[in-house]
This record gives C-alpha cells, structure tokens and sequence, in this order.
C-alpha cells in the first residue's frame, strides 16, 4: 500500500505540472446528464453524472453513443468563445442549443481514433441565448472490454467554456505533450533504429545491433497509434494488431540484451517468436467480449518476462561485464520502474494520467543505450583500423621478405644453370673434342699416319668451333644450317665409300634455329654417320630432314649389317646414349630399329619452340 500511494502521488503532480489550472474567466463544467442513444439521438433515460465521465461507471458494457446535455449560462463580455474538450474517446460532436458546432471527424465505422487528443471547438456569438444555453455532446466509444488498453476506453473528461485566447493555451499544451511530442519521439527512434541497421549491416557479427535497431523501429511504429487518427481497419482487428505488436517489438528487446552480452539461446529465441504468432491467434479467439482480460493477460505476461530478462542481465553482467551493469543496468532499471505503472495503470490500480507517461520516459532509455552502442561502434571501428594499419604493416615485411627470397631464389637458379651449362661443355669437350685429341696424340707416334692425323685435326677444329657457337648463343638461319649439315655429311660419307643420299625441303624464309638446337642436332647427326660408317658395313646411307610445323624431323637410314640383337632395347653404346640424351635435352623424341632395306633407321622428332625455350633459358 505504501508504495502504490507514492505512485498515485507521482501520477498526480506530474498531471498538475502539465495541465496546469483553468484560467479565472473560463467556466469549468464537470455536472452533465447522459443518456444511451443512437446516432439520430438519446433513446435512454437522462442520468446525472460526473465528469470526467467513464462510461463503466453509468453504462457498463454499453458501445455505441452516449449523448451528454450540459446547461451553462452565456458569458457577457463579446469576444468569441469557445468549448475545450480535453479527453473525449474514441470521437465526439459538439451541439449549441440543437446546432451542430463541430466534431473531431469521423463518427461512424471506422470511427476517428481520438482518445488521445484535445478538442477545441468555436461556440458561434450567434448561437447564444440570453440567460442559460444547452450544450450536447455526442460521443461515440466502445466498452473497456472491447479495446486492449484502458486509456481506450469510451468517457468524457470536464468541458471548459470561454474566451478562445484563454482556452488556446491549455489546448496547445495537451497536443504538444500528447501528439506533437509522441510524433517527435517516433520519428527520432525511428531514426535511431534505421541508424542501428546501417551500423549492423556494416558489422554483421555484432548482431545486437541489428536486434537493437528492430526495437526501435517497432517502439516507433507502436508510439504511432498515439496520433494516427484512421485506420482502415475495424475497431477489433486494430486493437489486436496494436496488442499484438508488443510481444515481437520486447522480443527484439530481449534478443538484444542476450547478443550485447554474448549469449545465445536458441530455444529462447524460438519461443519467443512462437509466443509472437500466438497471442494474435488468442486475442482473436478471446473476441471483443473478453479482448481486455486477454490483452491485459498478455500485458503482465510480457511484464514478467522482461524483469525476468532485467533480472538475467544483472547478474551476468555483474560476474562478466562489471561497467556493462553500471551503464546499462540503471537504465534497465529506469525501464523496470516504467513497465510497472504501465502495468498497474492497465489493472487499474492508478488514475489514467492526461499524459502517456512510459512514451515520454522510453527516448531516455532510448538514447543511453543509442550512445553506448555508437561509442562501442566507434571502438569497434578503431580497433579495425589499428588492426588494418598492423596487419599491412605486416604485409609490407612479408612482402619485403618475399622480393628477398625472389632475389636469392633467382641468384640460385642462375647459380645452377651456369653449372649446368658448365657441366654440358665439359661432357661435350670430353666426349667429341678430348676423344679426337686423344686419337691425334695416338697417331702422331706413327710417321705413315700423317694425313689420318691431319683430318682428325680438322675434326677437332670442328668441334670446337661447334662448342663455341654453343656458347656464343646466337642462332642461324635454318637454310644455312642445312647446307651445311649436307655438306659435312655427304664428304664423310663419300669418304668412306658409301653412298650419300640426301633429302632436305626448303625451309620457310628467314627460320632461325637456337644455338642449342643446332648444336646438339648436329653432334647427333654426326654420331649416327659415324655410327653408319664405323660399323654398318652400308653401300647407301639416306638423310632425311623435314620441317613440319613447328618440329624438325630427321631420319637417318642405312641398308648395312643392322642392329645387333638387343641393342635397340637394352645394350646401348656410348654413342646411341649420347643421341638419347642430346635429344631429351631437347625435349624430343626419337625411334631406334630396322629399315626398310635391312639395315638401321633413326628417326626423331624436336619441336623446335620448346628447343628456343631451352635455349632462351
């Protein structure tokens, strides 16, 4: 009890601070007659009643229209006057002595949804009798049962009569703390919930952001019902979409709380949404005779649910989140001690205020948690950047150490192909050029033997000026190595008693073979004749060569002895594996077997790009 009447105390003075008293000149009239009627006019008895008047008190139940005959007498001086309605719900219309004044709109289905606004109406000089006056007002509302809220509720507060400037003011106050401010409030949280996706949707892991921003657009999007005059819905079907607007929108709300201090609970979440999409279903079911206990049910439902999340939120931010629960844990608290007289205002356990106090509270609530969010953003977004700002520092290094690597790596290969290339020349030179200085140092000793020495002299000559070209790197026109290629082989050849054939197409105009391909092709060239004419025993040795494509073809054919059994798969020489190799290098192919008229045939293949590609490197 003690607690209820310091909220009554509460209520009461902050209703006298906005209202504020009537002006001496104006004529407060709280004494009126009511009657049951129908739009055409009263079909009831006249009842003496007070006003504010709440039809609960006269008319239990009743919905429709109920006619209200007020008698005042006409004051003297001349100045326009006026009737100051301060609360008639849903809607009225005003009549002097039997003419209609004004009316707050619509007042039939869908009636304009005015509860929550003043009225304000002229009361024309020309109207006016001398001595006392009849003023009927028509009010058309619906049944406390029938609306989801109390403050919906069908009465009439106390009318005022006078001056127009003296009833201007206590008019413009009420709309500006009722509507003009409840506008204000849904367009600013509306904004704060728009800015609160944006900011979500830039930093998707922080999903409280995206709840937070939900929540606000839904408390905007509710506050609306405080100014929205007509809906184009019946007067049911709008009290069930405003009651159950509120489980989704404190869903949102309660999601938040969880995501803001890390936590996840699916099966929360799923009731959650499961409770949004059954109180519409309830309420409906519940019907306009009982749709008051079934919104006030799911009124103090929701109460509970949120302290229990207030309640859930001290104590893990207490053990986790210590300046979490000073910050957000007072405004919690503020919202706490809001929801409560909600909740004792919608059971009837306080007067209905000239204000919506919880909507003039909630921005409060609102903009602390706004802020902290955009400061956390802020932080959030300043981490990122010195993250961003290390992180390419980082790369900078790696970079740095990767042009290193690149470097040495470079430095190596080049390291290793001059050893390989090394490699090469000291097998060429020991293979062709260090074998014929042997057999010329072996032949001088023989007098008799001068012109064998002299022409193997020449063949060394020859050999080596074939390793300088090697090394020099320059290539040479394909119809130039040809030539020359048929002219060495057909002396040696002939030399030797055999007879040469040679078939060599012209090649296209201005074709180059690499360094490297020349020579290695020409030293096998050269071994295969001196294979033919070592050990063939052959009359006719034929030379083929082809350029085809890009590859050069070469087959070189004798009719001697042929192989010996086995050679062509197992038992190589020297020689037959200097071809194999000197051909691999080029990354050719080649075959090794009998010909056509019983002697030996090679046959290969070099393409001639990959050969300027191994050249090149």
């Amino acid at each position: 009890m003690g607690m209820l009447w310091v909220l009554r105390r509460i209520v009461a003075v902050l209703c006298l601070l906005v209202a504020g008293g009537a002006p001496a000149a104006v004529l407060e009239l709280n004494q009126a007659q009511a009657a049951i009627g129908t739009p055409a006019g009263p079909t009831g008895e006249w009842q003496p009643v007070a006003l504010p008047h709440n039809w609960e008190t006269t008319f239990p139940g009743h919905t429709g229209d109920v006619w209200y005959r007020l008698r005042f007498e006409a004051p003297l001086d001349a100045g326009l006057l006026g009737v100051y309605v301060q609360r008639a719900c849903t809607n009225l219309e005003v009549s002097l002595n039997g003419e209609l004044v004004g009316s707050g709109g619509l007042m039939s289905a869908p009636v304009a949804r005015n509860c929550y606004y003043p009225h304000l109406l002229p009361l024309p000089r020309a109207l006016l009798r001398p001595g006392t006056n009849e003023l009927v007002v028509r009010v058309t509302g619906f049944a406390a049962r029938e609306v989801s809220a109390r403050q919906r509720a069908a009465g009439l507060s106390a009318l005022q009569i006078g001056p127009r400037e003296e009833l201007q003011p206590a008019y413009d106050r009420q709309l500006f703390w009722n509507i003009t401010v409840a506008q204000i409030i849904a367009a600013t949280i509306g904004a704060l919930g728009v800015s609160m996706l944006g900011l979500a949707a830039l930093r998707r892991k922080d999903t409280y952001l995206f709840y937070f921003g939900l929540f606000s657009i839904g408390w905007s999007l509710l506050s609306a019902r405080l100014f929205v005059q007509n809906v184009p819905l019946g007067h049911l079907q709008t009290e069930i979409l405003i009651c159950s607007a509120f489980p989704p929108i404190l869903a949102c709300a309660y999601l938040f709380l969880m995501r803001y201090l890390e936590r996840r609970r699916p099966w929360v979440d799923a009731l959650l949404w499961l409770q949004a999409l059954v109180v519409p279903v309830v309420l409906a079911l519940a019907g306009r005779e009982h749709l008051l206990r079934a919104a006030s049910t799911v009124y103090n439902l929701t109460a509970v649910e949120f302290a229990a999340c207030v309640i859930w939120f001290f104590v893990v931010a207490w053990r986790r989140r210590r300046r979490e629960f000073w910050l957000m844990g007072g405004v919690l608290a503020v919202a706490l001690v809001l929801v409560a007289l909600e909740i004792a205002l919608q059971n009837d356990l306080l007067p209905l205020p000239k204000i919506h106090l919880i909507h003039f509270a909630m921005p409060f609530v609102f903009a602390v948690i706004g802020v902290r969010l955009i400061q956390l953003f802020v932080q959030a977004l300043h981490q990122a950047e010195t993250a961003n700002v290390v992180l390419e520092q980082r790369v900078a290094e790696k970079s740095r150490e990767l042009e290193r690597n690149y470097e040495q790596l470079t430095t190596l290969r080049a390291a290793q192909a001059a050893q390989t290339e090394r490699q090469r020349i000291a097998s060429d030179l020991h293979d062709d050029l260090g074998a014929k200085l042997l057999t010329i140092a072996q032949a001088s000793l023989h007098v008799d033997d001068r012109e064998r020495v002299a022409g193997m002299a020449r063949q060394a000559l020859d050999e080596m000026r074939l390793s300088v070209r090697g090394l020099t790197g320059e290539p040479s026109l394909a119809a130039d190595v040809l030539a020359d290629w048929r002219a060495e082989t057909v002396t040696r050849l002939v030399a030797a008693g055999i007879e040469a054939h040679w078939e060599a197409g012209e090649p296209p105009d201005g074709l180059v073979l690499p360094a490297r391909t020349h020579v290695q092709l020409t030293r096998v060239l050269r071994e295969a004749i001196s294979n033919t004419i070592r050990h063939s025993r052959a009359r006719h040795c034929a030379v083929r060569i082809a350029l085809v494509g890009a590859a050069l073809r070469m087959e070189v054919e004798d009719d001697g002895a042929g192989l010996p059994p086995g050679v062509a798969q197992a038992g190589r020489g020297h020689g037959l594996l200097s071809i194999e190799r000197r051909i691999r290098q080029l990354r050719g192919e080649y075959t090794l077997g009998g010909g056509a008229a019983g002697g030996t045939r090679l046959s290969l293949t070099v393409p001639l790009a990959q050969s300027a590609n191994i050249d090149r490197t």
